[in-house]
């Protein structure tokens, strides 16, 4: 069997090929770097996106790139981690995050809600950052707030705080240990205090004064119990007696309403009798004023006529025929 003679590639000719599939995957290549490029270190370009910050106590195992998980879903990544400074520029001991989350999560995201470390599949697992959202609760975070930190819940944080636990209970020991000490030993105050009877007779005194205390307000409970039956028993009497008293004082009244207007026509009565009493002492008044007159001109006139006799008395025609005496008295002489 004769073999056929395989043609021979002519790769000058080739070059402009293999030139063309080189350059392609190059272009491919350096696309997919710039996309995972342009995906981890921008915002906005490739995702829309938005930033959060967070403050943590400590950030041990949290680095650059970890997850920032709503319900074990992926919502964003951790994008920065750095030493926290406060207002005057002093570094203190916690740690400023910044997240960069996704914006279609950003309607759950709210001042309400609370960023903590967790690790998400076991013990052992990177830790992420989970956000425990409140539904519809408070405003929602716009970029760059501050996402409020909670404490990690992990077996890292538990074992951490049964150690705190543990060295509070170990220094209450310690503080009982010496109380008991202070206490077994009488050269201290406390071991003299219990090592006599001072302590048991003054309790045994207070406790006496409280039982005596307590004799004296069951004795003011019952004599008050017995008020508040009496009470009970005469009170709605004594009201219907002052409800009676009280109906016949509205009745007397009721009689007495009338009697300021016959009081008052008894004195416009009074009043006018008085006015016509007035009227008659001026009319005597002025009757006994012209009989005072009459009584004057009378007396006037028979003075007149006694000088008369007594001039005629003195003629002699006359003299003989008068007699001593005043025959007809003055009328003033005898009419009082």
């Amino acid at each position: 069997m004769a073999f056929q003679k395989i043609k021979q590639i002519n790769w000058m000719e080739m070059s402009g090929l293999l030139v063309g599939v080189i350059s392609t995957v190059a272009i491919m290549i350096f696309s997919l770097v710039l996309y995972h490029y342009l995906y981890d270190k921008t915002n906005g370009i490739i995702k829309d996106e938005y930033k959060l910050y967070s403050t943590f106590e400590k950030a041990l195992g949290l680095k650059k790139g970890t997850n920032v998980q709503i319900s074990g879903v992926d919502v964003g990544r951790v994008t920065n981690v750095s030493i926290k400074q406060d207002a005057t520029g002093a570094i203190s001991d916690s740690a400023l995050m910044e997240f960069t989350i996704e914006k279609k999560y950003q309607n759950l995201i709210t001042d309400s809600a609370k960023a903590f470390a967790i690790r998400d599949q076991n013990l052992i697992s990177a830790r992420v950052i989970n956000i425990d959202i409140k539904k519809n609760r408070g405003r929602v975070l716009e970029d760059r707030d501050t996402l409020s930190a909670g404490k990690a819940q992990d077996i890292e944080t538990v074992i951490e705080t049964a150690n705190e636990l543990l060295g509070r209970v170990n220094r209450l020991v310690d503080a009982a240990d010496e109380l008991v000490t202070m206490a077994l030993d009488t050269g201290t105050t406390m071991g003299a205090l219990f090592g006599s009877r001072a302590l048991y007779d003054n309790l045994n005194r207070q406790l006496y004064r409280l039982d005596e205390i307590t004799y004296l307000g069951k004795n003011v409970l019952k004599k008050t119990s017995f008020l508040l039956d009496t009470m009970k028993t005469n009170v709605p009497t004594l009201i219907s007696r002052a409800n009676e008293v009280t109906n016949n004082v509205g009745n007397l009244l009721e009689d007495f309403k009338p009697l300021p207007g016959q009081v008052t026509s008894l004195l416009n009565s009074m009043d006018s009798t008085v006015g016509r009493v007035d009227n008659l002492v001026t009319d005597f008044g002025t009757v006994t004023t012209g009989l005072q007159d009459f009584m004057n001109t009378t007396e006037n006139t028979l003075q007149s006529a006694d000088d008369l006799i007594n001039g005629m008395s003195k003629m002699w025609l006359f003299r003989s025929n008068i007699p001593k005496h005043d025959s007809v008295p003055f009328v003033v002489e005898t009419l009082w």
